[in-house]
């Protein structure tokens, strides 16, 4: 009996353990997708606001004389 709990005892921290690495390894991929998800929105925010520079500039130009 005392070899069989144990051999239960071991095969439970396996599947626990491989539950951790599972989840962790999940975690790290969607953490992943929303980098880049975040990154491609700032990408576009970037090209526009990069396209206001001129404007911004003539209008400065203006305003300090």
């Amino acid at each position: 009996m005392g070899t069989e709990s144990k051999m239960d005892e071991e095969r439970n921290r396996r599947l626990l353990s491989a539950g951790w690495v599972a989840g962790v390894g999940i975690t790290l991929v969607e953490m992943q997708f929303g980098v880049d998800y975040v990154l491609s929105h700032v990408v576009n925010h970037v090209s526009t606001i990069v396209g206001w520079l001129p404007m911004i500039g003539t209008l400065l130009r203006q305003f300090q004389g």
